[in-house]
């Protein structure tokens, strides 16, 4: 459904009707901020429905104006939930449809589910989750009662406790990526990671078990805020799947709104996050390689671990407690025993991008939909949304792995391998 407000722009004061997608439930407000074609100025209001789902707009600053205000009226077209010619006066919704193709049905079915999911189920999840990560297994169990009825046992052990929460957030999150990218990603790190005695060693310890356990924490919480701010970045998931599945993007593309300043913030963590969890992935392949988890270099090794695209200026660590003082660009040579993480983690953090959010040095071109930096370099602003999806995978990617060590040491404490 479109709604067309008629109203001016408040910068060139031009007579401008916004056609407007209406993707709200009965009863809810849906925010929307359009952009003039002229003076880049924002026209903000609401969208408003009531319980018999009719629509009205309401605007911040403008004034509403009837039809017969002008009868030359500039057209600026905008939908919340995908991408859009702002001068189309098509149905966005039909030309999101025909752009997609075959892959149009998929596409809203999965939207579709993970969209109910986060009305509908997420706050039983989300708390249940904060349960697990307090450990508090009284209200943790009673929570996840509620959420799966009779698919949660009475008395669980701790392997259910650790793992099915973790796999109904996979169920909903990976999906959104339709190249499958996920479950290999997950297949080349959990190869690395076979409970030999000496990964399990290492995984036992309270101190290591300690720092999974406040990992899942941190990244969960900025899963969570993820999916709580998702208006903002799921627009961007019909280019995701343009480009996983090779079909073309159409010219002139753009996203509703310009949270630049709010994603930044949250490419910045991901990040961080995501840098937080490359010790993982060491001690995996230390103990893969023979070698005590903690140790990257042994003495005495024939092809000792040096990754070619570690920097000149920096000394090679032969623990992992140098490693973890070694810098991003450091910690990230290492991905060189994993190539399809290595291309997912470069998919998803560019790097000359990254620098810039870290620096205050990016911002957004409102005229041309692009992210500038002080050094020349410049990004699509929906390529960088997209980037939003893509490390929203690798964070649910760590959080499994950091679930796996506890359940090792579970297995461990009951004397299994």
């Amino acid at each position: 459904m479109i709604l067309r407000v008629y109203t001016t722009c408040p910068g060139c004061d031009v007579p401008t009707m916004l056609r407007i997608g209406v993707a709200v439930a009965p009863g809810d407000r849906q925010p929307f901020s359009v952009r003039c074609t002229q003076c880049n100025s924002v026209i903000r209001g609401k969208l408003i429905t009531t319980e018999d789902s009719d629509v009205s707009a309401e605007l911040d600053e403008s004034q509403l104006l009837s039809e017969e205000a002008s009868g030359d009226w500039r057209v600026i077209t905008t939908h919340p939930a995908f991408p859009f010619i702002p001068q189309t006066v098509n149905s966005p919704f039909l030309e999101i449809s025909n752009v997609l193709g075959k892959a149009a049905r998929p596409y809203f079915q999965t939207v579709g589910e993970f969209n109910a999911l986060a009305m509908k189920d997420w706050p039983k999840l989300e708390r249940s989750y904060q349960f697990y990560a307090a450990e508090d297994w009284d209200r943790f169990d009673n929570s996840m009662s509620g959420l799966l009825g009779d698919g949660w046992p009475d008395l669980p052990d701790m392997i259910m406790r650790h793992d099915l929460v973790h796999r109904l957030l996979t169920f909903m999150i990976f999906p959104l990526d339709p190249s499958g990218m996920y479950a290999a990603l997950q297949k080349e790190i959990w190869e690395r990671a076979e409970p030999s005695q000496r990964l399990v060693d290492y995984v036992i310890d309270a101190t290591a078990q300690s720092q999974f356990a406040a990992l899942q924490k941190r990244l969960f919480s900025q899963i969570a805020h993820l999916i709580n701010i998702r208006h903002l970045w799921m627009p961007s998931i019909p280019f995701l799947w343009l480009n996983r599945l090779g079909y073309n993007i159409p010219l002139g593309w753009r996203l509703p709104g310009d949270d630049f300043a709010v994603l930044r913030g949250v490419y910045q963590q991901n990040f961080e996050l995501s840098c937080q969890a490359l010790p993982m992935l060491v001690v995996a392949q230390n103990s893969a390689d023979g070698r005590v988890a903690t140790v990257i270099r042994a003495d005495g090794e024939s092809s000792p671990w040096v990754p070619p695209q570690f920097p000149e200026s920096l000394r090679s660590p032969r623990t992992l407690s140098q490693f973890e003082k070694l810098n991003a660009v450091a910690k990230e040579a290492f991905l060189d025993r994993f190539p399809l993480t290595e291309a997912a983690w470069n998919e998803a953090f560019d790097r000359n991008i990254r620098n810039a959010i870290a620096h205050a040095d990016a911002d957004t071109v409102v005229a041309t939909g692009d992210i500038m930096t002080g050094k020349g370099i410049n990004l699509s602003y929906m390529e960088f949304v997209e980037s939003i999806v893509k490390q929203l995978q690798l964070l649910l990617l760590w959080l499994n792995l950091a679930k796996l060590f506890r359940v090792y040491a579970v297995l461990a404490g009951r004397g299994q391998t």
